[in-house]
């Protein structure tokens, strides 16, 4: 086979191959969190001793149960967002003789916080102080209208056909 197609198809699929990791600057991305998002709170209301379905009904279904330990649940969750690093989280389970025992695993509880960018935080700083810069002052308070003093207007005749004197 010649030189030059091989070179050019190599050279072909090594462009191609190389765009998919790119990230064009304006192009919109969105967030995708994946999986159960569990917070210290959920956490905080798990008592030892608490059934499998009292723990399914505080922090939903597990992501996975293990079919070889089913003494484990594994709660996972991956937010990708369109801007910053990938975050996971992973919490485990622990059922002793039919009831939970404990957890292991860090619990993210602001995944955006842990994601955004720098120039993103810098945006959103810059916003808030614009805000309360431009704090509307507060109306003037209303006058109250008087009524007209008879004594004051001038008098209309009684008679509309007569001029006035």
């Amino acid at each position: 086979m010649p030189r030059i197609p091989v070179a050019l198809i190599l050279t072909t699929l090594l462009t191609v191959t190389g765009c998919s990791s790119l990230r064009f600057p304006g192009v919109y991305r969105i967030d995708i969190p994946q999986g159960n998002f569990v917070t210290e709170e959920m956490l905080g209301e798990l008592q030892p001793g608490m059934s499998p379905e009292q723990v399914r009904y505080v922090l939903g279904a597990p992501t996975l149960v293990d079919p070889f330990t089913p003494d484990k649940w594994f709660y996972l969750m991956t937010y990708r967002p369109g801007k910053g690093d990938n975050v996971s989280q992973q919490i485990v389970l622990h059922f002793e003789n039919g009831s939970y025992s404990r957890h292991e695993g860090e619990v993210i509880d602001d995944f955006r916080k842990k994601t955004s960018s720098q120039q993103d935080r810098e945006l959103q700083r810059k916003l808030e102080e614009r805000k309360r810069e431009d704090v509307t002052p507060e109306p003037a308070p209303a006058t109250q209208q008087q009524a007209p003093d008879p004594e004051t207007q001038p008098q209309e005749p009684s008679d509309p056909g007569q001029p006035a004197a």
